[in-house]
């Protein structure tokens, strides 16, 4: 992250504790259905509700919900149709009697799940995630055997740790373009994932989140992430290339690559990242791709011999782009200082793109720089 990102994110964190910012969290709070329910329970349909005056909960349900179901999108409780908000971790304590569902729909309604809602389903296929949710809970498809599909909704924000390790037949995810946080060991032994994206949107590959993905043969890494963690991709048997973009600035963590028997080249595209703790064997040196007098070519200059890395020149080291100061991450308002006013504008910039609306930078800011300036 550049230093101007840097001053900018530190002036809106810190007014999230001050100039308003609670009516703000109250605003996204709201959005997510983070209310209480009152302890009104109720069965329909073998689903488990519980509801207040406004709104219903999914708790849990019987072993009457079989096969390809959908959850309801809305309950009639006394002669009043309420809708279905939210999906509580008591779900998982229905235990085997969630095990009869096959596949499984999450209707738009619902805009907050728990935690380790679906952990250990065991026959459960697939799942349409429908909720206008902007976080994916830690652990929620966690040791579900027998998943192979799960479709994910626009607008999602966060997926959290655990959320599909040991999904043992997963083959496919499809991460959403607004995707900016994966948690760690979030695809952990998913031993059949073959494919993968990750949005440029995630700073940050975590730790752990592919370990043991022993099938994982396409990774496509958006511009914009920036670094990838400990054991990131250790054990991935099937990895034979990866391509890391310009935004890409450091490639340093320990066992990022160990157990990836077939990789056979990395590609840098940023000619400054850093890099180290890359290596390849004796038998399968590994080819580093990268530009004339690039970090990469130097690494492999220094250490080729010893760690068995081999150089290949993607052409002359491209000049530096020139900086476009357009207010995004510092001086939001373009008045020529950053201050508290301009933590302000970004702060409320990104309290509307969470709470799901499409806001105007100019509108906001003023700024005659900003990128949709009339």
């Amino acid at each position: 992250m550049n230093k101007k990102a840097l001053i900018s994110v530190s002036l809106a964190a810190g007014m999230l504790l001050g100039m308003g910012a609670a009516p703000a969290i109250s605003r996204i709070e709201s959005r997510q259905g983070l209310t209480a329910v009152a302890a009104t329970a109720t069965t329909t349909d073998g689903w488990t509700i519980s509801y207040d005056d406004t709104h219903c909960e999914i708790t849990g349900c019987t072993s009457d919900v079989r096969g390809a179901v959908s959850m309801p999108a809305e309950v009639d409780v006394n002669g009043t149709k309420l809708p279905v908000t939210k999906l509580t971790n008591s779900f998982y304590y229905s235990g085997s009697k969630r095990d009869f569902i096959t596949s499984l729909t999450i209707p738009a309604s619902i805009t907050t799940i728990e935690s380790s809602v679906f952990w250990q389903m065991k026959n459960v296929e697939s799942v349409d995630v429908q909720a206008k949710i902007m976080i994916l809970p830690s652990s929620m498809f966690s040791s579900c055997t027998n998943l192979e599909k799960v479709t994910l909704p626009d607008g999602l924000m966060e997926i959290g740790q655990n959320a599909f390790y040991g999904c043992l037949r997963l083959k496919e995810v499809r991460l959403p373009d607004t995707v900016k946080t994966l948690g760690s060991s979030v695809f952990q032994n998913c031993e059949s994932l073959e494919k993968v994206n990750i949005p440029g949107g995630v700073a940050v590959i975590p730790e752990s989140a592919f370990k043991g993905c022993s099938n994982l043969k396409s990774v496509a890494i958006g511009e914009g992430v920036m670094s990838l963690s400990y054991y990131a991709f250790q054990d991935c048997k099937m990895l034979e290339e990866l391509v890391f973009p310009k935004s890409m600035t450091k490639v340093t963590s320990p066992l990022m690559f160990s157990g990836c028997n077939n990789l056979k080249s990395l590609t840098f595209e940023n000619p400054e990242c850093e890099i180290s703790y890359i290596e390849g064997t004796e038998e399968k040196p590994l080819t580093i791709y990268g530009y004339e007098g690039s970090t990469a070519q130097k690494y492999c200059e220094e250490n080729g011999e010893r760690k068995h890395v081999v150089f290949k020149s993607i052409g002359e080291k491209p000049a530096p782009e020139p900086v476009q100061d357009n207010g995004l991450f510092c001086d939001a308002n373009g008045d020529g200082e950053i201050d508290s006013a301009d933590a302000q504008l970004v702060l409320t910039y990104y309290v509307e793109k969470m709470s799901g609306n499409e806001p105007s930078w100019y509108a906001i800011t003023k700024n005659p720089k900003a990128p949709d300036a009339p």
